[in-house]
């Protein structure tokens, strides 16, 4: 299970740097794509640790499904993980018809609120490799959106 957990975190921050290359560079159908990716791995970690403080049984494999990301936001912000809801809320506008306008402005929000919650809530299971990946996610949203 723990190998699950740090692949799908380390998954996470891959696709969220994937994300904001595609968009540095103009392709922002291709960074929304990333960007919804890097989410729904991120939000099944948080629920694979949910569940493995618990001490219940996780199946090997487990995605959220883009149907039920409000309803387990909402159930994993009553646990205390708080502000899912807000980001699904994001994920959910850029898995539509959005202006390629408005997904610019999105995704650096949605990838900033992923990334401080992969910081807070996954600490204890941090590494170097993880610490690497998110300093370079971080470094490329300063070059890129700070101007």
């Amino acid at each position: 299970m723990k190998d699950i957990l740090s692949s799908y975190i380390f998954q996470a921050l891959r696709r969220a740097r994937v994300s904001l290359f595609y968009l540095e560079n103009g392709m922002i159908e291709e960074a929304s794509k990333e960007a919804q990716k890097s989410w729904r791995y991120f939000i099944s970690s948080v629920l694979i640790l949910n569940l493995y403080r618990k001490g219940e049984e996780v199946i090997r494999y487990y995605t959220v499904p883009k149907s039920k990301i409000f309803s387990i936001s909402k159930s994993l912000e009553d646990k205390g993980y708080k502000g899912l809801i807000e980001l699904s809320s994001i994920y959910f506008v850029l898995t539509n018809d959005v202006p390629k306008s408005e997904a610019k402005i999105l995704i650096p929000i949605l990838i900033r609120g992923e990334l401080e919650k992969i910081r807070e809530w996954f600490k204890d299971r941090w590494s170097e490799s993880f610490e690497n990946e998110l300093t370079i996610v971080l470094n490329e949203l300063k070059k890129e959106f700070v101007d």
